[in-house]
């Protein structure tokens, strides 16, 4: 009975001390659902990124299979422009193995070998004078 009395008797600071006990109650309430939402909204956030990826994973094995043709394809590319700088240069160095002694474009320079042949083709021919 004497808490009855008390209570009767101090309206005002029963009231305040009924709020504060309310208060304290509703803001624990408050940081329980802050709580909760903030767990469903994890959650949310890993199932929309899982599907998200889900999603993705076709477009990124394509963009690795597209890589990797590109990456054969340059390889190729360089091993042709490799066997074709190495038949240049075999071809480049035949050629300068060919050519060991000059051409005369002038027929009045002949070497040993032209000067035989001049006279072997003028030998063969038939005087214009000559009777039998």
């Amino acid at each position: 009975m004497p808490i009855l009395y008390l209570i009767l008797n101090n309206k005002r600071w029963t009231l305040i001390v009924i709020l504060l006990l309310f208060s304290l109650w509703k803001t624990w309430q408050t940081n329980d659902y802050a709580g909760e939402i903030m767990k469903a909204d994890l959650a949310c956030k890993a199932k929309v990124e899982q599907e998200v990826a889900k999603a993705v994973k076709p477009y990124k094995e394509a963009e690795e299979a597209a890589k990797d043709k590109a990456q054969k394809a340059s390889e190729d590319y360089e091993q042709t422009k490799e066997a074709e700088r190495v038949k240049t240069e075999t071809i480049t160095r035949t050629v300068q193995k060919i050519v060991d002694r000059p051409i005369y474009i002038n027929t009045n320079c002949f070497d040993d070998d032209g000067v035989s042949a001049v006279n072997a083709a003028g030998n063969t021919s038939k005087p214009e004078n000559s009777m039998p």
